[in-house]
């Protein structure tokens, strides 16, 4: 448990009206300097870390710089303030107040505030009557945490992504690329930095959904590649078909990476044509594929990468003792089958292009070409299969 000390001249604690006999709920109203705002407040049950380069933060700057048109001391009146979820406050002498603070609680709303705070509040240029207010629950519930913030964070909306990370239901994905070295490449929550957001990881986990998408039907997930939203809902209305496909997800990722890396090679080696011609081709300086550290000059944009990757979900079946997502063959199974069929995919992938006026976003958009694709890899799959039984 941490502790903060809080000096305020004015303080008021309010039991909760409807939950305050039932749960023990508070509400501390603390007017704390500026100058006297401790470091080190957990931002735990913030849903997004905090990004100070928006226009609205310059101007709260501006407010507690007291610039430009700002009347001096009126910082306090002009946002909302820090919200902090705690333990317990606790007066331990005239005008000072003690925060106890456990694992999971801290600043709720006000993460922005708190942070341009903490880099002014030792300027000379810093007003001394500024003042900010601590506003502080105690007594609720962790399980609340979730709602509380996403209810708080209006002013500047946040992102769905952000309260599904701080309520937890990225953990399985989270424990389970935990020791890869791109763990720490992904953003899970808005600010965050990484090169991928977890939407990304969905949309293409969604490409290989076949709970949602099973071989046998006619839906493409198109919605994969149209639109992160439609993706993250499909998530959190069916967690559930997301975590079956957790026994392969570090597969599915790497034939991300393959796929996209091994395109050029074998089409040039096969057409003899030239890969970078393509309008779904990006040429740019050498960079590294992130899940597997390959490094390539030509990659697929999304809209053809998509397609191909959700072509290769006629190899997943579901484990029959466990109702898991598993690999037909195995991931060497996978591998085969796509250097087999790739030649094939990626000159349909280019005849397609040239139908849909060279125009990469039309090509991810196309629910023909997606279906095209995964229905060939299906025949050659099939075809396969008849020759391994009759051979036997």
């Amino acid at each position: 448990m941490k502790k903060f000390i809080l000096p305020a001249r004015i303080a008021r604690r309010l039991p909760d009206p409807v939950l305050g006999e039932e749960f023990g709920i508070s509400r501390h109203i603390l007017y704390v300097p500026v100058s006297a705002t401790p470091a080190g407040i957990p931002l735990d049950p913030n849903a997004r870390t905090p990004n100070l380069r928006k226009r609205v933060y310059r101007q709260v700057e501006d407010s507690l710089l007291d610039r430009g048109e700002n009347v001096s001391g009126t910082f306090h009146l002009k946002h909302k303030g820090i919200t902090m979820i705690a333990h317990s406050v606790d007066r331990v002498a005239e005008d000072t107040y003690e925060v106890a603070v456990k694992d999971g609680q801290g600043i709720v709303d006000g993460g922005h505030s708190y942070q341009l705070i903490l880099n002014h509040k030792d300027e000379p240029e810093l007003p001394k009557d500024q003042v900010v207010k601590f506003e502080i629950l105690c007594g609720i519930p962790n399980g609340w945490i979730a709602d509380i913030a996403g209810g708080l964070n209006t002013s500047v909306q946040v992102e769905p992504m952000s309260l599904d990370n701080l309520a937890g239901k990225f953990e399985w994905l989270k424990q389970e690329l935990a020791g890869e070295p791109y763990a720490g490449r992904i953003a899970w929550r808005e600010n965050d930095d990484g090169v991928y957001d977890v939407l990304y990881l969905l949309s293409v986990l969604t490409c290989f959904n076949i709970f949602a998408y099973p071989n046998d039907g006619d839906v493409q997930p198109v919605v994969a590649y149209e639109k992160k939203s439609g993706v993250l809902k499909q998530f959190e209305t069916n967690p559930e078909q997301y975590k079956k496909l957790r026994p392969i997800v570090k597969d599915i990722f790497r034939l991300h990476d393959l796929i996209g890396y091994e395109s050029k090679d074998i089409y040039n080696a096969t057409t003899k044509g030239k890969f970078g011609r393509w309008s779904f081709v990006e040429t740019q300086k050498p960079t590294c594929y992130v899940f597997t550290g390959l490094q390539a000059q030509h990659q697929l944009m999304k809209g053809a990468l998509f397609p191909l990757l959700s072509a290769m979900r006629w190899m997943v079946a579901v484990n029959p003792e466990t109702g898991e997502a598993m690999w037909q063959d195995g991931y060497d199974g996978v591998l085969g089958l796509w250097r087999e069929v790739a030649a094939e995919l990626l000159t349909q992938t280019g005849q397609a292009s040239q139908e849909l006026g060279r125009d990469p976003r039309a090509l991810g958009k196309s629910r023909n070409h997606w279906s095209s694709l995964h229905s060939k890899v299906g025949l050659r799959y099939l075809q396969k299969k008849g020759t391994q039984l009759r051979a036997e």
